[in-house]
């Protein structure tokens, strides 16, 4: 048992970037809806399993399901989990995470598994984990079948100098901190410009390999931006060489 115990925490860690204690919401969090003033109520669950997962889309099945914070024990498979508010409809959200957790047993019913995804908009401001049975696969499609333009969507796109381009020998990449910035990029056929739009933000605790390199004239400065594998263009500086570690 203390072995099964010790193999879940570990787990927790190599998927929760801020590796082993208490995983608070940063301030920068912020629902779609307005947290109540009173303390949230937390209940403390049994960690059945954590994992990494494939960035996918998702959006809402219906109503406004509750968006948790949780926090995992370093030493023991437990999770402390507090309502932070609610999602909202009409908008995607991508999952990078999922836990399996298991219910306490009540009068009215048995303990049961219930797996949460820690969902982000694509703006990076909602966070927090979601129940996956109140969400369904996939992007939010407006009523006439039309995608939704998501919030990162709606920047205009702006165009600079290209100084340079070449391409890379496929080279491992993380990043320690932040949310990265990924633009999509649109290069001029008959002059050195090139459109950068921001999409979205990489998504946490993943390896990424980048296969070119752009130096463009920005705020009067070369700024490197390099090409990331079915991600897109992400500035240089906000990465670091070498293939990602989970913390020990």
């Amino acid at each position: 048992m203390m072995k099964k115990v010790a193999m879940i925490a570990a787990a927790a860690a190599m998927v929760l970037p801020l590796g082993l204690g208490a995983i608070a919401p940063t301030q920068a969090e912020t629902t779609a809806f307005a947290a109540t003033k009173a303390a949230a109520k937390k209940t403390t669950l049994t960690l059945v399993s954590s994992k990494a997962i494939k960035k996918a889309a998702f959006h809402v099945k219906s109503g406004k399901p509750a968006l948790y914070s949780a926090a995992f024990a370093a030493d023991k498979a437990k999770v402390t989990m507090a309502k932070k508010g609610t999602l909202a409809g009409s908008t995607t959200y991508y999952a990078t995470k999922k836990i399996v957790v298991k219910t306490k047993a009540t009068k009215t019913a048995k303990a049961k598994n219930v797996t949460y995804a820690y969902i982000k908009s694509a703006n990076g401001k909602v966070k927090g984990w979601v129940a996956l049975s109140k969400l369904t696969a996939g992007k939010f499609m407006a009523a006439d079948g039309k995608k939704v333009a998501k919030a990162a969507d709606k920047i205009a796109g702006k165009t600079y100098t290209l100084v340079k381009a070449t391409n890379l020998k496929k080279a491992a990449y993380h990043f320690k901190s932040g949310d990265p910035v990924v633009f999509s990029g649109k290069f001029a056929a008959d002059k050195a410009k090139v459109t950068l739009t921001k999409k979205g933000v990489l998504p946490n605790s993943k390896t990424f390999y980048a296969t070119k390199k752009i130096t463009i004239k920005q705020n009067k400065k070369n700024v490197a931006y390099l090409y990331i594998t079915k991600e897109g263009w992400v500035k240089a500086s906000a990465l670091t060489a070498g293939k990602f570690m989970a913390a020990d």
